[in-house]
This record gives structure tokens, sequence and C-alpha cells, in this order.
């Protein structure tokens, strides 16, 4: 029983990314051909640390704000836990976005194995 506890209190600690490589392969490569990235998450958390040239537009403020968006762009999206970027990646999409969901900071900046 204690071998199961511990290998499910390293799974919350270390995380399991819900992302694929593919995605995020294809995110950073969105952004270089100019994607926005935006932090769904709270100006408070936003201010103590977000992806470079991020744009905070808060969740429960997105429905409001979306329009100001250019359609135009694609969209990378992403918050602490992936909760609130999935729901923010589902209401952009609604609206015509092109739109990568990369769930959180540490998954966008995480190493990604390029298969060729």
């Amino acid at each position: 029983m204690k071998k199961y506890i511990f290998v499910f209190i390293l799974v919350i600690l270390t995380g399991c990314s819900k992302v694929s490589d593919e995605t995020l392969i294809a995110a950073h490569k969105a952004v270089d051909n100019g994607a926005i990235i935006i932090d769904v998450r709270t100006p408070k958390e936003f201010k103590t640390k977000h992806i470079k040239n991020a744009k905070n537009f808060p969740l429960q403020e997105l429905h409001n704000s979306y329009i100001r968006l250019p359609k135009d762009k694609e969209i990378v999206v992403y918050c602490r836990s992936g909760n609130r970027s999935a729901t923010a990646t589902k209401l952009l999409r609604q609206h015509g976005f092109t739109v990568y969901d990369v769930a959180t900071q540490a998954d966008w900046e995480r190493e990604i194995s390029i298969k060729q």
C-alpha cells in the first residue's frame, strides 16, 4: 500500500502533461509565425510569472475581451493547470479562432522530442 501512495504522490508532484509533443511543436511554430500567446490566469498569477510576450486575458473576462483578438492570427493559450486553458480554447474555437492549448507554462517550456 505504501508503494502505491508513494507513486500517487510522485505523479501529483511531478505532474503528467496532457499536451502532446506534436501540439507543442505546432504551437511553437505558430508563435514563430506571429501567433498570440494568451495567459488566462488572474492578473496576480500573470504578474508572478508568465511566458515572454504573453498577453493576460483572465478566463473570467475572456468572454468580453475575445472580440479584441485578430481572427487572422493563431492563438496559443495556457494557465496554471490546464483547466482554464481548455475552457478558453473551447470558447475561442466556437468563435472561429485557431487555438493551440499548451495547458501550462511548464508544458510550454518542457523539452520536446522532435521525431523525423
